[in-house]
């Protein structure tokens, strides 16, 4: 007998049901057939990017290789705590077998994302890296610019304007550089994010939340980034600024 997954029976067995319809471990013609008895849901067996693939499960003491066998123990507390307890029951069952890599389904599936986590990190970090970079520079060239109108501005009070309109002044300035930022850095984010589609997961290159998001978090570095040169410029004393050069 030998039970097979969902993705089997939809490739090998399409439009009837795999139940009853026998199997061979090999494609010898004196290879010993077994019988569908039950179909598995699918599932992932090196990692969570994987495809779906067709799985036959075998009996163990039916198939004629010396294969190593995995035993899965479900615990009521702690898994950690019951290896002690494991160890000595597998000695008591089969002595002249060796328990290799005892852990948990924890551990396991840890160890599958190891390298995804890590690349997670480290683009978390370079995300970060590029927000504070964003900031610094928005802040460092609105400041600047601010000091060099520092005589324009007064004179703008001077003559009538009131201090939403010297703070509006400045966080346009900012939100032009952000579109400006937005129309040559979006197309090239959709290229680079093309190219790593392959480390994406549950992810398209082209997901329009994430996009969304990030570019209205981007929206919002812009505006703190401008403020304190905006709220700077619009409490400057006219007649200061008119004697500054």
């Amino acid at each position: 007998m030998v039970v097979v997954n969902q993705t089997f029976a939809k490739r090998y067995l399409p439009g009837t049901s795999a139940l009853g319809h026998t199997v061979a471990y090999s494609n010898r013609a004196d290879a010993k057939q077994y019988t569908i008895v039950g179909v598995a849901a699918d599932s992932k067996y090196t990692e969570v990017r994987e495809a779906w693939r067709p799985m036959a499960y075998f009996p163990y003491t039916q198939t004629p290789t010396d294969a190593s066998m995995t035993v899965e123990l479900r615990t009521a507390g702690s898994p950690a705590a019951f290896l002690p307890e494991v160890r000595r029951a597998m000695k008591e069952m089969a002595p002249d077998l060796a328990l290799l890599q005892p852990r948990t389904q924890e551990q396991e599936f840890a160890n599958s994302i190891s390298q995804d986590r890590l690349f997670a990190r480290l683009a978390m970090f370079f995300g970060v890296l590029a927000v504070v970079l964003v900031a610094t520079g928005l802040y460092g060239i609105l400041a600047y610019k601010v000091a060099r109108r520092t005589a324009e501005i007064g004179l703008r009070m001077a003559l009538g304007a009131q201090q939403h309109h010297v703070l509006w002044m400045v966080i346009r300035e900012s939100l032009v550089l952000y579109i400006v930022g937005v129309v040559l850095g979006l197309p090239a984010a959709i290229a680079v994010g093309r190219l790593l589609k392959a480390t994406l997961f549950g992810l398209q290159p082209e997901d329009p939340v994430t996009f969304g998001i990030v570019l209205a978090g981007i929206a919002v570095v812009a505006l703190a980034a401008s403020f304190v040169p905006a709220r700077r410029a619009s409490s400057v004393d006219p007649m200061v600024a008119l004697r500054f050069q």
